[in-house]
């Protein structure tokens, strides 16, 4: 399979390699099959695009085929290596190069540990995977700032937008009314807006009627666990919890089962990343065991 990370680059494409939209850096290699000097750097670059897949991208140009191109870039040697951050040309090297020559020029824009843990998260979010971005989104929060020390508000809106996937609100909201007001953009207010909907939802008539029955049943598991499922859903984990919780202190079988049942079902829908519901697999383990 090709490696998306490596293209060959022609006129009609380097607009959009250079790009202001184009977050990664570019290494340009301006080669040529007549050079006997490129045939092992080429293997080297390869090498180095595959190892870093995602975090740089190789823009090969073939001098033979593209004379233009290599003209537009003041060409002077073959090979020659043009690293380019942000649509601008930041340092370079000409001629044969070894890889530890190229990783020492690709050291200063290669991510570090928490930015490849951030595109991981972001790779994850658009996968829908918030449970697994969620403690990668947290790490960038806390260790990626600004150059003044504040927190950074695409990490932020990005870290609440999970945990209003995973209906996490309070969080969400906490986080949100930290973003400062320059950066409160469409994304923030659509964030704001969808909190106010499930908020909204998370009292329902249905769950209202559930909760009038409940009390005039307290002992009747069927409306116990249907009132439990119903504000899981709308996110009010803890409730839903400490309502399930509550019986099995007395009878780990209470409702045949079905109230540890659903218990653990619900602990593990909330995810293994989750405060409340790890608290809540301590507390059960206690009685089991």
């Amino acid at each position: 399979m090709q490696n998306s990370s490596i293209m060959d680059i022609t006129e009609q494409n380097i607009q959009d390699v250079l790009a202001p939209s184009n977050p990664l850096p570019i290494l340009f290699y301006f080669w040529s099959e007549r050079s006997p000097q490129c045939q092992e750097l080429t293997a080297t670059l390869t090498k180095l695009a595959n190892q870093f897949a995602g975090q740089f991208i190789l823009a090969k140009v073939n001098c033979d085929e593209q004379p233009m191109l290599a003209g537009q870039f003041g060409l002077r040697a073959i090979p020659t290596i043009y690293l380019f951050q942000n649509g601008q040309p930041i340092d370079g090297l000409q001629g044969p190069q070894s890889e530890a020559a190229i990783k020492q020029l690709l050291e200063p824009v290669l991510p570090n540990e928490d930015e490849q843990k951030l595109n991981e998260a972001k790779r994850l979010v658009n996968e829908g995977d918030y449970n697994q971005a969620l403690p990668l989104l947290k790490q960038a929060w806390q260790h990626l700032l600004t150059p003044t020390g504040k927190h950074r508000s695409d990490i932020s809106l990005l870290l609440a937008h999970s945990y209003i996937e995973l209906k996490q609100l309070d969080d969400a909201q906490q986080l949100l009314s930290s973003i400062p007001i320059q950066d409160q953009n469409s994304e923030y207010h659509g964030l704001v807006a969808q909190i106010e909907l499930l908020e909204q939802a998370a009292n329902s008539p249905e769950i209202q009627q559930l909760q009038e029955q409940l009390t005039q049943q307290p002992q009747n598991t069927d409306l116990m666990i249907q009132l439990a499922s119903q504000l899981h859903q709308v996110g009010r984990n803890e409730e839903a919890l400490a309502m399930l919780f509550a019986p099995l202190m007395l009878d780990l079988n209470v409702g045949d089962g079905q109230v540890k049942k659903v218990l653990l079902d619900m602990l593990s829908a909330i995810g293994t990343n989750n405060p409340l519901a790890n608290t809540y697999r301590r507390k059960l383990y206690s009685l089991l065991y």
